[in-house]
């Protein structure tokens, strides 16, 4: 094995490899994550996928075993990426259909796969499931993107609206691209799907590493007590009298030329003395307004609270307030209901 070779089988093997270990790791968080579980099991669907295409790219007489596991493996791809879109999105609906629908697809393919196992019915493995299980992958993308359809819209409107490092959105970008890249295969090569999961998983972890370096950004520089005072007194009155937190548009520019300082200063400021960014202090604020909402509003729906906090979409609505408070809406809502009725 020449060193290319060599190169793409550790470089392919290495991120299915990964992608188990962090699927684990997600499992473990799963309390900070909505929808932890389904991520996980998709990632460890999309590691024994790539597995099977790198075992099977250099060593073509891989035992049919292994390459049935493979093949049953991406069956499940798309229902776990479209359970982890839609429970990212909509928390509390659907909790048990979910479980339930996933079910139904392993029972199938496990069914299918005792009855008609992969070296006794070749034609129906390498051809209609190999073919099907694609397909299947491709109607949970389009699914899961009409899921996601208002963040697609507000990216592709005006990116910055929306987080940059949203997860579903990282997630559901991946898949696009590493269906693309099996799709494909025909004419690039087999391998380039195990390629492209390394890719998309490493880059993923870049991103969100990102998020480590700011908390360093300002370490070296200081703001006068005068000027903190000055600048917590005007954003207090913004934010607390104004309530200009509502507005789903307000940004770190916008709101830094309404204090009349630089968007560097007023993020410098919010690093060195809430120890946060600015959308982690937006975040709470709104999170805050939302719990008073929901006490004394009990009509309001979910999305509609969202709104009127500020939120662009329903699932940062629920990430944030559950990131907060430890509860989501709902069930904050009735545990203060529960409260008032005692």
């Amino acid at each position: 094995m020449e060193f290319s070779r060599y190169f793409l089988f550790f470089f392919a093997s290495l991120g299915a490899f990964n992608g188990v270990l962090l699927a684990i790791w997600i499992y473990h968080k799963r309390q900070a994550i909505t929808g932890a579980p389904w991520l996980s099991l998709l990632l460890l669907m999309l590691s024994v996928r790539i597995g099977k295409s790198v075992a099977f790219y250099f060593s073509p007489g891989l035992s049919k075993d292994i390459l049935q596991l493979g093949l049953s493996a991406c069956c499940l791809i798309g229902p776990s990426l479209f359970s982890f879109c839609f429970r990212a999105q909509s928390p509390d609906k659907y909790r048990v259909v979910l479980p339930w629908h996933f079910a139904a697809w392993v029972f199938m393919v496990a069914l299918i796969g005792y009855f008609y196992p992969y070296h006794s019915h070749l034609e129906l493995w390498q051809s209609w499931i190999y073919r099907g299980s694609s397909y299947v992958w491709l109607g949970y993308l389009l699914a899961a993107s009409w899921v996601c359809r208002d963040k697609l819209v507000a990216l592709w409107s005006t990116p910055s609206r929306l987080a940059w490092r949203d997860m579903p959105l990282v997630v559901l970008g991946g898949g696009w691209l590493i269906w693309l890249a099996y799709y494909t295969a025909a004419y690039t090569s087999y391998i380039m799907g195990a390629l492209s999961f390394s890719m998309v998983l490493y880059l993923s972890v870049v991103v969100y590493s990102g998020a480590g370096k700011a908390k360093v950004k300002y370490a070296a520089q200081r703001i006068s007590d005068q000027q903190s005072h000055e600048l917590s007194a005007k954003l207090t009155h913004l934010l607390d009298e104004e309530r200009l937190f509502t507005d789903p548009d307000l940004s770190l520019p916008r709101l830094a030329r309404r204090l009349g300082v630089s968007h560097t200063k007023l993020s410098q400021f919010l690093n060195q003395h809430y120890g946060c960014n600015f959308n982690q202090y937006l975040n709470r604020y709104r999170v805050e307004y939302a719990q008073g909402l929901l006490c004394q509003q009990q009509n309001l729906t979910m999305d509609h609270v969202a709104e009127l906090c500020g939120f662009n979409a329903s699932s940062t609505f629920y990430t944030a307030f559950k990131k907060y408070s430890g509860q989501t809406p709902s069930q904050f809502r009735a545990s203060n209901t529960a409260k008032l009725s005692s």
